[in-house]
């Protein structure tokens, strides 16, 4: 995908009102990137669940998404509207 559509489809978001742009703030990017981190290092933990380590993985996969977002200068208002992106690639 080209950069150029890329931006088009998250303007797109913007006028539909799916998303809302805002400049970026690093402290925050900083914040959702550390807690990425963190989940994803505890969903390795083998005394979790499955479920848990999965919810986890989830959760560091939807923040990495967040802060892409963010730095790009967008804000969804929808805990899930950083899938509507794209943002989680299916493995088969």
């Amino acid at each position: 995908m080209r950069a150029d559509s890329s931006k088009d489809n998250l303007e797109n978001l913007v006028r539909s009102g799916g998303l809302k742009a805002e400049p970026s703030d690093r402290k925050e990017c900083e914040g959702l990137l550390r807690s990425a981190i963190d989940r994803l290092k505890d969903s390795h933990s083998p005394a979790l669940s499955f479920a848990s380590r999965f919810d986890l993985a989830y959760n560091a996969a939807h923040a990495l998404a967040l802060t892409a977002l963010r730095l790009q200068g967008y804000r969804s208002d929808q805990r899930y509207g950083v899938s509507v992106l794209g943002a989680y690639p299916r493995r088969e």
